[in-house]
């Protein structure tokens, strides 16, 4: 399948996988989930859970294309969004790239959050695609 109708596949399931099925309470108690913090480790996985699960109909539209490869686009979609939901990636650029604090910014966070996860979305879809 050709990496531009990938990315479209994979954009869509993000929004729904971000916007529509993550839960309030995933967004709010989900930072630093891969720390020592049970709520936010549970808030982080469940999120990731869920947000992968949006990517199903994608993934089972381009099974025939990837075959197998179908389940590795699988783990490469929800590796780094945990990553990245973690918050402190997002964090660190904002304190040390653009030298302002989330909290004083926080549409400027939002903004990079997604940056980063339609880049890395992209990316999969050039590895992924023809």
């Amino acid at each position: 399948m050709p990496w531009v109708e990938l990315f479209v596949l994979f954009a869509v399931s993000h929004l729904v996988g971000d916007y529509v099925l993550q839960t309030d309470w995933q967004a709010t108690h989900k930072r630093r989930g891969l720390g020592a913090d049970a709520v936010a480790r549970r808030a982080l996985l469940s999120h990731v859970t869920t947000y992968t699960l949006a990517f199903v109909p994608a993934l089972l539209w381009i099974a025939d294309d990837l075959g197998a490869g179908a389940l590795w686009v699988a783990a490469l979609v929800a590796v780094p969004h945990v990553l990245q939901d973690d918050g402190r990636l997002v964090e660190w650029w904002m304190a040390h790239v653009k030298h302002a604090q989330m909290a004083a910014q926080p549409v400027a966070a939002l903004a990079l959050d997604q940056t980063l996860h339609i880049v890395a979305l992209l990316a999969l879809a050039l590895v992924a695609g023809r």
